[in-house]
């Protein structure tokens, strides 16, 4: 029988409880507004009840007066003292976004920021907002990118002709000679609505000046530190040493955390300005207007196949309404360039072209959000796809199987340069309709029929690009371009393990992951390793979590530390045990011979080389901390495949899924569990973009649903059963890992968009905006009038 202290048994793979979950299950989470400083001043900002309009003056002056106002800070006051939001130009921009952190001369959206008052509590500083007056010289409103960009539009930004924050023309391989070669060349429109990534946990800042090695620290519900670090050093004229930020328990992030905002970079003006502690926290009401939207699109496509529907040319033409600034860090061009350059997903495109621009109109800015640009791509390249089966009369699976890049076509160069490699894009869809059934799905869907019933069936395949490194470009323009992460393991005297990266989580669970990883990599008990990720003065440098990143990055880098930490504790337990350190190894946080013969614990072995290092050769005892820098280069495919069956009510519009089947590849798993959830989540995502979820603006850019009763998302009833499988390929990552976080959005928008069309086509109806709104459904029906 083994002996059970020296088999280590595999972490990675396995369902381990996510230790960081449980002070938020029992309720010790420490999320931004449990924090509390002496002497804290509490901010409130007065906003923009106009979405376009000169300020002609700004009175303060009652509010000044209220009891217990600390400061009131104009736009006016700032000028030269930071320095503004700016979009860094590139050869696709049409023109300089300037943002002031507070406006100057001019507001551009509803809901922008014009003053800051500082009081001894929020009560008081919202008081005081509601004293300031402000005299406003309303301007022409641009609504719509579609009429923004003609030559008679109102202009949002003086130096952007059209209106254009971002524009570009791509074609590689003659599209036009496709065209007229073609069997069948296929057009179609979609158009989907503007979201609000809602996280539970809006945005908000302490902010704290002290007299040490930090001048400025700063508590912030964020998913960059180390990138808030240097942009907070660089607009406020410090050092980065001089500046701390801290990302405490945070409550969802999905994109918008990862922005930066002015409304952070005004507190952290006031506490270097006031020397004492600042707090803001966004109420809801200031989340729907203020921080960034997503999606807001308009395509109009058209794809030309031969006679078997194989694909020959893709084109595209993109209006994306990107709000009234270029969000600062990932700039304008985010959705409108990733919405078209990602648009061929993992299908075959010979030849492509494509012309997409971000219009600058008088909205809330567009930021990141889960996914971005790639859910629209897809459901339009898909519902286009469905279109191309009806008028060959192919199965719809069937023609995506035939323009699928397969296996044994792998590396894969796509006409939009992109090289898909490791991933399994024909077996998801195999093993997807297989799970499902999809023979008896369409056999139901007759019957349904037959009874007046109407059912719709969706399939869509998605890939999603995962773990970018420094080959890949994030876009044009864009300020921040991922570079390498590192993590820091170091072992303590007491044989444990620390872990310290910046990645902070979102519910990604990456503390557990990385001590998965750490544990098979060191031979190091779970219960011996712990993690820290949220602070810039204690983790090495790292860009933070965004863009299905976390786990390649994070994971790739303790596989590298741990390989060179490996071998120093296998030197230093070897000489302490007397032997050839090719005799020894590590399981269980114990270094024991191959024979069994000798062990001596982690903990032993430390606290030896700390306080009897005398007694160890030095080339024996170099230390044992450790950080490694990873860049996986070009990033990894992800990929997946959704089934979908709906039932549309007739009568009322009503969209009901009755069947949900998703296979995704997502490499190398490190916590089943995990990835469970970030799969089905992204799927109650997606129901909420394809059926529920948009913020509407009048043409007067006022926005009409700002509150929970308007803006719809799903609820645990509007959610099915998820039937969730694998069909995963590890990539060429270290570890094999990819990222899982965005790509279940994707596939669910794209499969339920593919579905209700198909319900309503057999009526003769069609839809081609979304959510697909009981209003909307009824219209594509022919039931209310307008189109769909």
């Amino acid at each position: 029988m083994s002996d059970m202290r020296f088999v280590n048994q595999r972490a990675v793979g396995t369902s381990v409880l996510p230790d960081e979950a449980i002070p938020l299950v029992e309720g010790f989470g420490r999320f931004l507004n449990d924090i509390q400083l002496p002497g804290t001043y509490h901010v409130a900002f007065l906003r923009s009840q106009h979405a376009h309009a000169r300020l002609r003056s700004v009175d303060a002056s009652k509010a000044r007066m209220l009891p217990g106002v600390i400061k009131v800070l104009t736009g006016s006051e700032l000028l030269g003292k930071v320095e503004p939001f700016r979009s860094m130009p590139n050869r696709f921009s049409g023109g300089e976004s300037v943002q002031h952190w507070l406006a100057v001369e001019k507001v551009r959206f509803c809901g922008e920021a014009i003053c800051a008052v500082v009081a001894e509590s929020r009560a008081i500083a919202e008081d005081a907002v509601e004293l300031i007056e402000v005299d406003y010289d309303p301007l022409p409103v641009v609504s719509d990118p579609r009429m923004g960009e003609k030559d008679a539009s109102a202009l949002v930004h003086d130096s952007c002709t059209n209106n254009y924050l971002i524009k570009r023309e791509y074609e590689r391989g003659d599209v036009d000679e496709a065209m007229k070669a073609a069997h069948l060349v296929v057009k179609r429109k979609f158009r989907i609505g503007r979201k609000q990534a809602l996280c539970l946990e809006s945005r908000g800042c302490v902010a704290a000046y002290r007299e040490s090695t930090f001048a400025l620290t700063v508590w912030m519900s964020h998913q960059l530190p180390y990138v808030v670090r240097h942009y907070l050093g660089k607009h406020l004229g410090l050092h980065e040493n001089e500046v701390r930020v801290i990302a405490p328990h945070t409550g969802g992030g999905f994109g918008q955390k990862a922005s930066i905002y002015p409304e952070e970079f005004v507190c952290a003006h006031l506490a270097l300005a006031l020397r004492r502690p600042v707090k803001w926290v966004e109420d809801r009401l200031e989340n729907m207007v203020a921080s960034t939207h997503a999606r807001d699109q308009y395509i109009e496509l058209q794809a030309a196949v031969d006679r078997e529907g194989h694909l020959l040319a893709l084109s595209s033409d993109i209006w994306v309404d990107v709000g009234a600034y270029s969000t600062y860090l990932w700039s304008a061009g985010m959705e409108p360039l990733q919405t078209a350059g990602l648009m061929p997903g993992p299908y075959k495109v010979p030849a492509l072209r494509y012309r997409t621009r971000g219009v600058a109109t008088n909205k809330t800015p567009v930021g990141p959000y889960r996914a971005v640009g790639r859910p629209s791509a897809s459901a339009s390249f898909e519902l286009l796809l469905d279109e191309v089966a009806r008028r060959l009369e192919i199965d719809p699976v069937e023609l995506r199987q035939r323009n699928l890049i397969a296996n044994e076509e792998m590396p894969y160069r796509n006409s939009n340069n992109l090289v898909h490699d490791h991933v399994n894009y024909v077996p998801c869809l195999k093993l997807s309709t297989s799970k499902g059934d999809y023979a008896k799905l369409r056999e139901e869907q007759k019957k349904a029929q037959a009874n007046g019933r109407l059912r719709g069936i969706g399939v869509s395949c998605f890939a999603e690009l995962t773990g970018l490194g420094t080959t890949t470009a994030v876009g044009p323009g864009t300020l921040l371009q991922p570079g390498r992460d590192a993590v820091t393991l170091r072992l303590e005297t007491s044989g444990v393990l620390t872990v310290a990266a910046a990645l902070p989580s979102q519910g990604q669970r990456i503390m557990t992951a990385m001590r998965q990883v750490a544990a098979d990599e060191l031979g190091i008990n779970l219960e011996d390793i712990t993690c820290i990720i949220n602070d810039t003065a204690t983790a090495p440098y790292g860009f933070g979590t965004f863009a299905s990143r976390t786990a390649v990055f994070g994971s790739g880098a303790v596989i590298k530390a741990a390989k060179e930490l490996r071998q120093r504790i296998l030197a230093c337990g070897a000489f302490l045990l007397g032997v050839p350190v090719e005799d020894v190894t590590i399981a269980n946080s114990v270094i024991h011979t191959l024979d069994r013969g000798k062990s001596i614990s982690l903990r032993e072995m430390a606290e030896k080389s700390y306080f009897s290092a005398k007694d160890i050769p030095e080339e024996l005892n170099p230390g044992f901390e450790v950080t490694s820098f990873y860049d996986p280069k070009r990033g990894s495919f992800a990929a997946g495949a959704h089934l979908v069956a709906v039932d549309v009510d007739p009568e009322t519009g009503e969209v009901k899924i009755v069947r949900y089947v998703a296979t995704e590849d997502v490499g190398t798993i490190i916590n089943p569990s995990v990835v469970e959830g970030q799969i089905i989540g992204g799927i109650a995502q997606g129901i909420g973009e394809a059926l529920l979820e948009e913020i509407v603006y009048d043409e007067q850019g006022q926005p009409r649903t700002v509150t929970l009763a308007d803006y719809l998302v799903p609820s645990a009833l509007d959610v099915p059963r998820i039937e969730l499988h694998h069909a995963n390929t590890p990539s060429a990552a270290l570890g094999g890992f990819k990222g899982c976080g965005e790509g279940s959005i994707i596939g669910a928008l794209s499969a339920i968009s593919c579905a209700v069309a198909d319900a309503l086509s057999q009526r003769g109806g069609d839809i081609h905006e979304f959510p697909a709104t009981p209003e909307r459904v009824l219209r594509g029906l022919g039931v209310l009038p307008g189109g769909a």
